[in-house]
């Protein structure tokens, strides 16, 4: 009877655990399906938000000419054409704001020879122009430009969400989409801009990187320069960090010497202005023509430009702060024993410089900037945390 009832009340405790289990691992898969569908509804409200309100800005302009630019046979046809172009979408608010809201922009507006002058600065981002091209005759050029902010934004999300259930990590997205829209992911998406085509192109590196897929993660991150060339400090990062985390070297190296020269090429072909008057466009004080604008070099102007850009950084925009809080998170998993291989933490410590080496490079304030290194930040280290709201393991 003894030895009965134990056997009893064994199945009993046995049973009751094995419920416990079960309902643990029910809530949990069910957190797990509502954060997915939390990133999902998250990224296609931002997406739906971007073609519905899109922000006709200044560098919007400037793309539309450079795309018309192949055609135009003088100063004077390409600010029409690339004007007519604007004035067909933007509102009545914005059309206004693009002309008249300051003598720069007003300048550009009544003079055709300065305004075609600014677009060395943009001519080097050849794949974005390219595809700009590409898609016209399907869309015309100003609902071109806004697809390959919205299309690449949705990219972007459903990669998320693929890492995230890779990593069996989607409860991280109640994270991760804040740190996102901080990260000024809903502001790019309304933006015409190459900035999230880019983004799409280098977190998908940074995916196939952190799967060990190296070769093709050096194949995207190569072509990313095409989109944006200053990504190379990106690709410089990912070198540094392969030397110190005794990683495979030789692909990122030949991905950063090809990117290298690539950068030159298109610079020369583009006739980009170089990068000190182009900082000091940027940084310093804005011109209204870039034509023979060769200032001189001074250690103070460019002391100068690096103040302004770390005042404006810390007063107007998140980056640092969740640069800064990143890196706490990266040493606190560390610490814990969650941060797994060597690869996990190379691409940490890589995108930690890279920030730190796009201000340094080139001061510019905005979010948008860093938003490949924050977010791949955050993807990593969420993946690394697998947070799991049901408690049902270390939070």
């Amino acid at each position: 009877m003894e030895g009965s009832s134990h056997t009893v009340i064994g199945r009993a405790l046995a049973t009751a655990a094995a419920e416990g289990v079960i309902r643990r691992l029910t809530r949990r898969a069910a957190l797990d399906r509502l954060g997915g569908l939390f990133l999902l509804l998250g990224v296609l409200a931002v997406a739906a938000y971007g073609w519905l309100r899109p922000d006709y800005n200044w560098d919007m302009v400037a793309y539309v000419a450079t795309a018309l630019e192949n055609r135009a046979e003088d100063a004077e046809t390409l600010h029409a054409q690339a004007w007519a172009v604007i004035e067909e979408g933007a509102d009545e608010a914005q059309e206004y704001h693009l002309k008249f809201s300051n003598p720069y922009n007003l300048n550009q507006w009544e003079n055709p020879e300065d305004f075609q002058s600014q677009l060395s600065m943009y001519r080097v981002k050849v794949a974005y122009i390219w595809l700009l091209r590409l898609l016209e005759p399907f869309t015309g050029l100003a609902a071109a430009a806004i697809l390959l902010s919205v299309v690449p934004a949705i990219g972007v999300g459903l990669l998320c969400l693929c890492w995230l259930w890779r990593a069996q990590a989607l409860q991280g997205a109640f994270f991760l989409l804040p740190l996102l829209l901080l990260t000024d992911y809903s502001r790019m998406t309304s933006a015409v801009v190459p900035d999230m085509l880019l983004a799409l192109v280098s977190l998908a590196a940074l995916y196939a990187l952190w799967r060990g897929r190296e070769w093709l993660g050096c194949g995207l991150l190569f072509a990313s320069v095409f989109v944006r060339p200053d990504n190379i400090v990106l690709i410089f990062a990912i070198l540094i960090a392969a030397v110190l985390f005794n990683r495979r070297t030789l692909p990122v190296f030949v991905t950063f010497l090809a990117a290298f020269i690539a950068c030159v090429a298109i610079s020369r072909l583009g006739g980009h202005p170089g990068w000190w008057a182009h900082f000091y466009f940027s940084c310093v004080e804005i011109q209204n023509s870039m034509a023979g604008f060769n200032p001189e070099f001074s250690l103070l102007t460019m002391l100068k430009g690096y103040v302004r850009g770390a005042v404006v950084s810390l007063q107007f925009n998140d980056w640092p702060a969740l640069l800064a809080v990143l890196v706490a998170g990266w040493a606190l998993l560390a610490r814990q024993g969650r941060m797994g291989n060597a690869g996990a933490n190379a691409l940490v410590f890589a995108l930690a410089i890279g920030t730190l080496g796009k201000f340094a490079s080139f001061p510019l304030p905005d979010d948008r900037f860093y938003f490949v290194f924050i977010a791949g930040m955050g993807l990593v280290l969420v993946s690394a945390w697998q947070p799991r709201l049901s408690g049902t393991a270390a939070t």
